[in-house]
């Protein structure tokens, strides 16, 4: 009998240790609204060409520029509000600029003969890349019920991106005009927008009831077009990438 009313007590303190463990690890959000704002870099990089063509002499001048955008530093901010449970929705906006140099690869055709052509090459400084993304998130918040939460997100991303690209060059030449040097290249920004998505995770660390710090990783994509004047095709290129950040986190 004795025996059995030491397992039955056992049983039963197992049973209330297991209840206990299962509701801290499942709190919920007691907060109605979760502000953050973020300091961070765009660490990912991407590239991509574009081609224009402009009647010359006897035939095109063909116009190849390579773009490259590095990682950089980038700013984020974003709110998310309590719908039910753990279950959130809300809107995240970042900016990203960078401004990098272009290599510029050309042939010029010859004044006199007919499919002949001279080759240049040069630098465009300064094109400028800014992309300004609004995330859509539903959200679901995993709390400690203490001083530790953290936010699994994803949603589609509205992107809007600017981005500078070489249009022509000037180059200069001297009988018997069998060579060509690069002088410059023209440029002009486009603007272009297309949806795209995001995906991430935030975690923040209270420091008093209505604020604490946190930190953000985030994945967004979407693959874009500029249509540039003169370009054979529209300039193709990604958007978007990891974002790692850290901030200041509210709550109320």
């Amino acid at each position: 009998m004795r025996a059995f009313t030491c397992m039955s007590v056992t049983l039963v303190l197992s049973a209330g240790v297991g209840v206990r463990t299962a509701s801290a690890q499942s709190a919920a959000w007691a907060d109605h609204v979760r502000i953050s704002i973020n300091v961070g870099a765009q660490p990912s990089s991407i590239t991509f060409a574009g081609l224009t063509k402009k009647a010359v002499y006897l035939g095109n001048a063909v116009v190849n520029t390579t773009y490259g955008v590095g990682g950089g530093q980038s700013f984020d901010g974003g709110v998310l509000v309590r719908v039910v449970g753990n279950f959130s929705v809300g809107v995240a906006v970042s900016s990203f600029v960078k401004r990098q140099d272009g290599a510029v690869a050309a042939t010029i055709p010859h004044p006199f003969f007919y499919n002949t052509t001279r080759s240049i090459a040069g630098t465009a400084g300064g094109l400028e890349r800014n992309e300004l993304v609004t995330h859509i998130q539903a959200a679901y918040l995993i709390s400690s019920g203490g001083k530790l939460e953290i936010a699994l997100s994803s949603g589609p991303s509205f992107f809007s991106v600017k981005q500078g690209l070489v249009s022509d060059v000037t180059y200069t030449e001297s009988y018997p005009y069998d060579t060509a040097t690069f002088a410059a290249a023209s440029s002009t920004t486009i603007s272009t927008t297309k949806i795209g998505f995001n995906a991430g995770a935030d975690v923040g660390v209270r420091l008093s009831k209505n604020v604490g710090l946190g930190g953000l990783v985030r994945f967004s994509r979407t693959s874009m077009e500029f249509p540039l004047p003169g370009a054979t095709t529209n300039v193709k290129s990604n958007a978007g990438g990891v974002q790692v950040a850290g901030g200041l986190r509210l709550f109320f």
